[in-house]
């Protein structure tokens, strides 16, 4: 019968490929560098191949290496949470969550759910990864996080594996600096976004994919309009258009307080124009939910009904 891979030094494969190098690894782990290797090289030959390759003074994963990890990954991932799950069942207690958001979510929206949760469960242990949507859906699909919080248009499919549910309804604003000449302005959006200068999200992130959808549902080219900047973060975007640096996009829920404050001030268009964002919770399918994260789901689930009932 076939036994199973070594779990310790599955672990310890991992703090390699982390640190890149069997020193640094060693020293993190407290062990000696030829004691590691003698742990990495018995899962070598655990699976009849190398798992490293040395480039100069650097070492690669080889491609068996890369599957390895994938996989090594996962089983590390899958024993914290049999481990964080039986201390629950076993003690009562609660438990560990691991949530990941996109920054707008979690900037603006998030904490509202966590503070009020936190309230309950004062023991809980919360951790919170920021990224974008692409890369928080695809630790919810590996299981390194339990609860993605994330912004899809209508007309964006998250990605196969995933559960999405609605938490927020929101729209997109165009905005510009209160005291700019655009808050004088009267005429159609298109013309506008072709005119003014563009503050523009990087095209790699999520905002940037959804203006882009956006525009070409308003018949305009990217190409076409005055873009004099490009930033990879909303909270940029929106200091400078408040620096008078141009027009800009943002969601409604990141701006609240701007256009109250009269910091910031919509467009005035002569046409209709709302674009709807929705804000997802999102987890994987089919897996197990942990004592504490199926009350965290429920709790988001719950406040996000009343909220929703709201709007």
């Amino acid at each position: 019968m076939d036994t199973p891979v070594n779990l310790h030094q599955i672990q310890l494969f991992c703090y390699v490929v982390e640190y890149g190098s069997y020193t640094q690894a060693a020293q993190i782990l407290h062990m000696t560098q030829p004691a590691l290797s003698m742990q990495i090289k018995s899962l070598e030959n655990r699976f009849g191949a190398k798992l490293f390759v040395r480039k100069g003074n650097n070492i690669e994963l080889t491609e068996v290496g890369v599957l390895v990890h994938q996989y090594a990954s996962q089983l590390l991932s899958l024993d914290k949470q049999l481990r964080s799950t039986l201390k629950e069942l076993i003690s009562g207690e609660a438990g560990e969550i691991a949530i990941g958001s996109n920054r707008p979510i979690g900037r603006f929206l998030l904490p509202k759910y966590i503070l009020n949760f936190m309230k309950q469960y004062p023991k809980l242990e919360l951790t919170t990864h920021y990224d974008n949507t692409k890369q928080i859906c695809q630790y919810v699909l590996e299981e390194k996080i339990n609860a993605g919080f994330v912004m899809f248009s209508n007309e964006q499919t998250p990605p196969p594996g995933l559960v999405t549910y609605l938490i927020q309804k929101d729209h997109w604003v165009l905005v510009c600096a209160a005291g700019s000449e655009w808050a004088a302005w009267n005429g159609s959006i298109q013309k506008i976004l072709k005119k003014a200068p563009l503050i523009g999200s990087l095209p790699r992130t999520a905002h940037g994919e959804i203006i882009e959808i956006e525009l070409q549902k308003l018949g305009v080219n990217l190409n076409e309009c005055n873009i004099s900047l490009r930033l990879d973060e909303i909270e940029s975007i929106k200091i400078a258009v408040i620096s008078q640096l141009g027009i800009g996009f943002l969601p409604r829920m990141t701006v609240e307080r701007e256009l109250e404050n009269g910091e910031l001030a919509e467009v005035p268009i002569t046409d209709t124009y709302k674009a709807e964002i929705n804000n997802y919770m999102i987890m994987k399918e089919d897996v197990y939910l942990a004592p504490t994260i199926n009350t965290f789901k429920n709790f988001i689930l719950e406040t996000a009904a009343k909220n929703l009932q709201l709007t």
